[in-house]
């Protein structure tokens, strides 16, 4: 199997599992409707945006609610991640780019994947870092 339709395959089996978020969900709906590499690219654009609306929001809503110290610490983590994101997209694309459409695909998810973690992390963050935000 290509790497980078395994890459896809494990992309898409994280996405199954986390179906209860809205996003995640309208990804699930729009890949099984998708019958291209465009279609599904599109896909994972727009979930990628939707995510970094969440990510956003949880980095501001947490921002609000430090001062001193650690909304400087949250700050320059903040920053950092988002050149650790765009070096590791740029490596990935070099990686990809002899893997024709499928590379691209791949590229897709690890962004996607790569926003909503961070999006996640900044959520336990605000919720006092609890494993299960149930449980806040």
């Amino acid at each position: 199997m290509k790497p980078a339709l395994l890459l896809t395959l494990l992309f898409t089996s994280a996405v199954a599992m986390a179906e209860d978020l809205p996003a995640d969900a309208s990804l699930d709906r729009c890949l099984n409707d998708a019958s291209t590499t465009l279609a599904m690219n599109q896909c994972y654009a727009a979930a990628t945006q939707a995510w970094d609306q969440e990510m956003n929001k949880q980095y501001s809503t947490l921002m609000k609610t430090l001062t001193g110290e650690p909304k400087n610490k949250l700050r320059a983590a903040q920053r950092a991640w988002l050149n650790y994101r765009d070096s590791w997209l740029e490596a990935s694309r070099s990686q990809l780019t002899d893997q024709g459409t499928s590379g691209s695909v791949a590229l897709g998810a690890q962004s996607l994947s790569l926003v909503r973690n961070q999006a996640l992390m900044l959520q336990s963050q605000a919720l006092g870092n609890c494993a299960n935000p149930d449980d806040c």
